[in-house]
């Protein structure tokens, strides 16, 4: 439900159904529309909610494979303290990036195979190969996600932002490729999850 309220939002512009289409240059962030939120920064309130919905996708992924392909898709609802109800401020957030050695992406945009559109209320930093977008509303931030993970190379980069991200904003991550939810907070937990596909 959150990728198709994003799309939507993302057609409305200053010309009512139409979406701002751009050319994609060199330095600007460019995700897929399937990748948006697939690995989720979100209050540690819903722990319990997340950690179901994991179980939930496993089930329904293993129900719904052919062989071949899935018969069926899994759709995400929402959480009982979405991150928007934090009301953190983006420029804070922006900040807090900043102050931990992330670079900001002058343009985000995302799309589909020739598609290409400008995203409005959304930012994306980058530090190493560790990539971190957001999108806002008001100066308040409403989703916190990453497309992909980091090179491995970068673990140890990643692990240190991870903990101080969980200590200011008391998140925990959901991979949603992986279907794994992270405690952040706890570094044993983080290196489970990076020994995850090893």
């Amino acid at each position: 439900m959150k990728i198709l309220n994003f799309i939507n939002n993302l057609l409305k512009s200053k010309t009512p159904g139409h979406a701002e289409l751009v050319t994609i240059n060199s330095d600007d962030f460019y995700f897929h529309e399937d990748e948006y939120c697939q690995i989720e920064y979100l209050p540690k309130e819903n722990m319990t909610s997340v950690s179901k919905m994991a179980i939930d996708i496993s089930k329904h992924s293993e129900e719904h494979f052919d062989g071949k392909g899935w018969t069926g898709v899994f759709v995400r609802s929402g959480f009982p303290t979405p991150t928007k109800s934090k009301n953190y401020s983006a420029h804070e957030f922006a900040d807090f990036l900043k102050s931990h050695g992330f670079d900001e992406y002058p343009r985000v945009t995302t799309g589909y195979g020739q598609t290409v559109i400008l995203c409005h209320n959304t930012r994306a930093f980058k530090n190493l190969s560790i990539d971190i977008c957001f999108d806002y509303e008001n100066d308040i931030v409403k989703n916190i996600w990453e497309t992909t993970g980091p090179y491995k190379t970068d673990q140890d980069v990643y692990k240190k932002f991870l903990l101080a991200v969980a200590e200011k904003y008391n998140f925990l991550v959901a991979d949603w490729w992986k279907t794994v939810v992270v405690d952040i907070s706890v570094p044993k937990n983080i290196d489970k999850y990076f020994a995850y596909d090893e």
